[in-house]
């Protein structure tokens, strides 16, 4: 087996792979790598595990979950990463419930496991996200509406990551107490299910998977240790299951890639069993396919042709079974019994007319598999692959029992400016001068990930894509500021993801975005740098805010380039970092400040905005544990973040204390954007949701400055709908001065997300919100000068296992 790091469009013989032929709504066929007859796919085989837990989580030790909370915890990040590091695991992502929080925590780093950005989101059910960049934050159904519209929001807002989404243990969410399938089953373009949940049933989750795959479903199996107890490291840690991925290389991106291709076989551990499944279809003697891939044939091969082949390792005392669609129900196609420790076995099939699947499964007596595994079974699951998905004439589309409703087509003149079908371009910012628009995005393809530029002259690109970091693969969160003829473009770069160090970088154009002048680092690179943020002062100098961890907390800088000799730590004053006690692994508190957001008055005053952790009663936890001998008191699930603010007077070197803008207990205020209105006030805004981890809606809030950030107005609603999610504003001004806002909104009757904007009138206040886009979803908008950028998987042209997501602009 080997994969390619391009995806191609083959037609050849009777197999077709990756045609990318269609229109917005039509079913073609599947994205997929290297499927040309005559190559077998090239990767890797990583070892790793999609479901773990630490003490991030109110439950993540066994002291705290059988003593509501009252105990202290014994499973810190370090020593939960520290077990997947000794069993030898490749990757491991730390899945808390329903936060984040654990990315923040000094502890999340490791020089030998490549970790996983990742979270156990939702509420009910459960989901895996992987690859995220904060909290998919879970809303609540408006009424009357399906169970599952909030879970498809919560997929849709993954992808719009290009993270990948999961479904947690289907056997508690997904099914009936029957095992039929209920409303949940119905969600849409899962990446991957887990069909092996240590603490579950895993012939239970077969059976779920084998049910969505028949009912033309196409997603990978993975398996999760769903470990929170060190107590059963020994029998259910990190690894217990394995999840192997077939990558193209030891990347984050890369693993990410592959789970999203279904590319995976899972085993009871690192150890084995191992057993793969490879398809030939058109007996040209080459294995093409793997476990995961889907192939779309022009017509059935004739009898005797197309074959599997099934390798094993560790197989000795257990049995091999290959199945084809529908599956168990059916009885096996075959089955062996490994003598040897290698053994591979051809085994022809016959995939008719229609969609088939293959995919193989290795059981042993023995201890239960999972914790609710049935003990009458003889033989308990040992490893199972993904299948191979084969179809002819067109690719299979899910037939869920509850379809989705019809998606809105009204055009809102939106034109794709950066991304192409069947690729991810997205986080997108503008800075707009006259008809001119300098577009930044984040470009994911061939494993890479890299910002770009695109100039943008009315709502068409002129010029080519400039690669504004062509020596590194993984450069993110890109903002871009104008002046004039200046344009300055400022983003994180990683240096390393073993451990994982990320640098700020900046580069400047003096002719408008024609070329760019070199790369300047801005930060030391030896500790995560992120988030950056970007303005421009008098004078032509550009403003740089980022927040990093060198402090051991995250904390805000910020740098006037060509100004400042270095930057200044502007979060830390006031903030209170204690490093606890080894007796209790949640007694650590480093209080995050994240996300800034820079605003420059006309005079040249900075303000700079976060979101910030400190006020909350332990920042960095859910759930609380209470003093000794008190009772559980509950704490905050989220953290009860706040918006805060910093300013730097014209002409002045020395950052103020930082000021408190949102100082409210009972919401976690995240994510604020700054910009200033037509009067030269300071007006932050941001999302705001009361302190429950899921069921609560997110809402904008927003306050105004008239004293240059010294005092903030009490907070006001802004585009309110109760019965909606509204989040990540950006601000703006539009041509004429006015301040306005773009976000992200589910209030729309198709459940997709839709950019909504509103305007400040200085005499009336904010307009009623009007909806920006059309068509697909729409997210992560930014504007500027009356000009709009968002991420839309409009372009999309299957509803399963399309990765497209482009950037748009449009002007308002």
């Amino acid at each position: 087996m080997e994969i390619s790091r391009r995806r191609v469009i083959v037609l050849g013989g009777t197999l077709v792979a990756a045609s990318s032929l269609g229109t917005q709504g039509a079913q073609a066929a599947p994205q997929t790598q290297d499927h040309a007859p005559g190559r077998a796919p090239r990767g890797v085989w990583l070892a790793g595990d999609t479901h773990v837990h630490d003490d991030h989580s109110s439950d993540g030790s066994l002291p705290r979950q059988t003593s509501d909370q009252r105990l202290p915890g014994n499973l810190p990040v370090k020593d939960q990463i520290g077990e997947g590091e000794r069993v030898g695991l490749d990757f491991m992502p730390l899945t808390d419930h329903r936060t984040y929080d654990q990315h923040w925590d000094p502890q999340w780093t490791s020089s030998r496991l490549l970790l996983i950005p990742g979270e156990e989101a939702n509420g009910s059910p459960h989901a895996v996200v992987l690859g995220a960049v904060d909290t998919i934050v879970d809303g609540a159904n408006p009424p009357g509406s399906p169970a599952f519209r909030h879970v498809q929001q919560s997929i849709w807002d993954a992808h719009a990551q290009d993270a990948v989404w999961s479904v947690a243990h289907p056997d508690d969410g997904e099914v009936e107490a029957d095992g039929r399938p209920n409303a949940n089953a119905s969600v849409q373009t899962p990446d991957i299910v887990e069909i092996w949940n240590r603490a579950s049933d895993p012939d239970g989750e077969i059976d779920y998977a084998e049910n969505r795959w028949n009912h033309g479903f196409r997603f990978g199996a993975v398996g999760a240790c769903d470990c929170h107890f060190r107590e059963l490291w020994d029998v259910a840690g990190p690894g217990q299951p394995t999840t192997w991925v077939f990558a193209a290389e030891a990347t984050e991106r890369a693993v990410l890639d592959a789970f999203k291709l279904g590319r995976t076989t899972v085993s009871r551990s690192p150890s084995g069993p191992f057993v793969t499944i490879e398809a030939d279809l058109n007996g040209d003697g080459v294995f093409e396919a793997i476990g995961g891939d889907e192939i779309v044939l022009t017509r059935a091969p004739r009898k005797g042709i197309a074959k599997l082949r099934v390798h094993v390792r560790g197989g000795e005392g257990t049995t091999l079974y290959v199945f084809g669609s529908p599956g168990r129900s059916a009885g096996p196609l075959a089955t062996y019994t490994p003598s040897s420790s290698e053994e591979t076995y051809l085994v022809p099939i016959n995939p008719g007319e229609g969609h088939s699947w293959f995919r193989a499964e290795v059981r042993a007596p023995g201890d239960l598999s999972g914790g609710d595994a049935d003990p009458a079974l003889p033989n308990q699951l040992r490893a199972a692959t993904s299948p191979v998905f084969v179809s002819t004439k067109a690719p299979a589309v899910a037939a869920p029992e509850i379809p989705l409703p019809d998606m809105i087509s009204s055009d809102d003149q939106a034109a794709p400016v950066v991304g192409d079908v069947g690729a991810f371009a997205g986080f997108a910012d503008v800075a707009t001068v006259g008809r001119t628009s300098h577009v930044v995005a984040e470009a994911h393809r061939d494993g890479r990930v890299s910002v770009v530029y695109q100039r943008v002259v009315g709502d068409r690109a002129q010029g080519k894509l400039v690669d504004l970091a062509p020596r590194s693969n993984v450069s993110r969160s890109p903002r871009v500021v104008a002046r004039g003829r200046d344009v300055w473009v400022a983003w994180q770069e990683t240096e390393s993801e073993q451990p994982r160090r990320t640098s700020i970088y900046l580069r400047h154009s003096t002719n408008g975005g024609q070329d760019f002048g070199k790369a300047v680092k801005l930060s030391e690179g030896k500790v995560r740098a992120i988030h950056p943020a970007l303005a421009v002062v008098d004078g032509g100098r550009a403003v740089v805010a980022w927040a990093d961890n060198s402090a051991g907390a995250f904390d805000v800088f910020v740098q006037v380039v060509g100004v400042d000799s270095e930057p200044h730590n502007i979060s830390a004053a006031g903030k209170t970092v204690d490093a606890g006690t080894p007796a209790d692994s949640r007694s650590p508190h480093f209080p995050a400040s994240l996300y800034p957001s820079i605003a420059v008055g006309p005079r040249g005053d900075v303000v700079v905005t976060w979101q910030d952790s400190r006020f909350d009663a332990d920042p960095g936890w859910t759930g609380h544990t209470p003093p000794a001998g008190q009772e559980a008191s509950g704490g905050t699930d989220p953290d009860n973040w706040e918006i805060m603010t910093s300013r730097r007077g014209a002409n002045q070197h020395t950052w103020s204390a930082p000021v408190r803008v949102s100082p409210d207990p009972e919401a976690a205020d995240r994510h604020p954007s700054i910009a200033l209105d037509r009067d030269g006030g300071f007006v932050v805004m941001w999302e705001a949701k009361a302190l429950r981890s899921s069921g609560a809606n997110l809402a904008l809030r927003v306050s105004r400055s008239t004293d240059v950030g010294v005092t903030w107005s009490a907070a006001q609603p802004v585009g309110l709908e109760p019965n909606a999610m509204s989040q990540r504003p950006r601000l703006g001004q539009d041509q004429d001065g006015a301040l306005r806002a773009v976000w992200y909104d589910s209030r729309s009757e198709d459940w997709r997300w839709k950019v909504f904007t509103a305007r400040f009138d200085e005499g009336s206040g904010w307009t009623a919100p009007e909806r920006l886009t059309g068509p697909g979803n729409a997210s992560w908008p930014a504007v500027s000068a009356g000009v709009a950028v968002f991420t839309s998987d409009r372009g999309a042209l299957r509803r399963q296992r399309d990765l497209t997501q482009q950037v748009f602009v449009v002007r308002l």
